[in-house]
């Protein structure tokens, strides 16, 4: 199972896809997407349960702990999740140098890819992910992207793992999928 521990939850399940299927390119391309202002949504499900109500109860819990200048800041950070503003020097994105940065720090696993299938519209291919301290995940992915939009679906099967250190918790597996997709919205911000 995927931790979530640097990198904001919208952003994981998109950037740990393109991971998978830019790594088996020894040249990763550069994507151009459109500039201006893009929405994201992900969503994580463990044996066919949403992990989102989850989420959000315990968001709701904190809230209300907070004072009105406390909400108002997580309100503003919970909205910078799902939005994002390319310059149209970001809208051209090296992939394989975005990835590097928006990954470092995200956690413990390493990957190996097989039965790659890309081109400039799609990607699909298995994965295989492994922790130093016993964790493993693998699966397929799947992706579609374009100047406007993406899509990008992981299906596997692994163990839960600590996302602090990487220590495989229980021996029981669990069927995992990840969904993220985004939009762009149009070019002002």
């Amino acid at each position: 199972m995927l931790q979530l521990r640097s990198i904001r939850p919208s952003v994981l399940p998109a950037a740990l896809s393109l991971t998978l299927f830019a790594g088996a390119c020894s040249a990763a391309p550069i994507l151009e997407v459109n500039p201006g202002l893009w929405t994201s949504d992900s969503e994580i499900w463990i044996n066919g349960q949403s992990i989102k109500p989850g989420v959000q109860a315990l968001r709701s819990k904190l809230r209300s702990r907070l004072t009105d200048a406390q909400k108002a800041e997580m309100d503003r950070q919970q909205a910078a999740e799902k939005q994002a503003c390319l310059s149209p020097q970001q809208a051209k994105i090296d992939l394989a140098a975005y990835l590097e940065s928006a990954l470092s720090g995200s956690g413990p696993w390493k990957c190996e890819l097989s039965g790659i299938k890309m081109n400039t519209s799609e990607a699909t291919g298995k994965y295989i992910c492994r922790t130093g301290g016993g964790g493993l995940t693998q699966g397929s992915f799947a992706a579609t992207y374009g100047p406007s939009s993406y899509r990008i679906e992981l299906k596997g099967r692994g163990n839960a793992v600590d996302g602090r250190n990487g220590n495989a918790v229980g021996a029981e597996e669990v069927d995992q999928r990840m969904l993220s997709t985004g939009r762009w919205l149009g070019s002002s911000c």
